[in-house]
């Protein structure tokens, strides 16, 4: 049986192929035997919908955080003795 994860990576400019992973979430399995067809759909949708929430708090922190880092060393690029 497969899973299915979704990751968050960051791409390095110099090198495109060498990613550092930030962040993974995987996505849980179902045991299909165990829903119940009236509400399967809402279900799933309901998990994918927290998973998907995580996702984009992890990824906005990141972006965040680059985008912090940046703006730092900008500034000490203007300050430095």
């Amino acid at each position: 049986m497969s899973q299915i994860r979704v990751l968050i990576c960051r791409i390095d400019e110099q090198n495109p192929d060498q990613m550092t992973e930030l962040a993974r979430f995987d996505v849980p399995e179902v045991d299909v035997t165990a829903l119940n067809p009236e509400t399967a759909l809402d279900e799933l949708e309901a998990t994918t919908r927290e998973i998907g929430y995580a996702v984009l708090r992890r990824l906005l922190q990141a972006r965040w955080e680059a985008i912090d880092e940046e703006l730092a060393e900008e500034y000490r690029q203007r300050f430095s003795p």
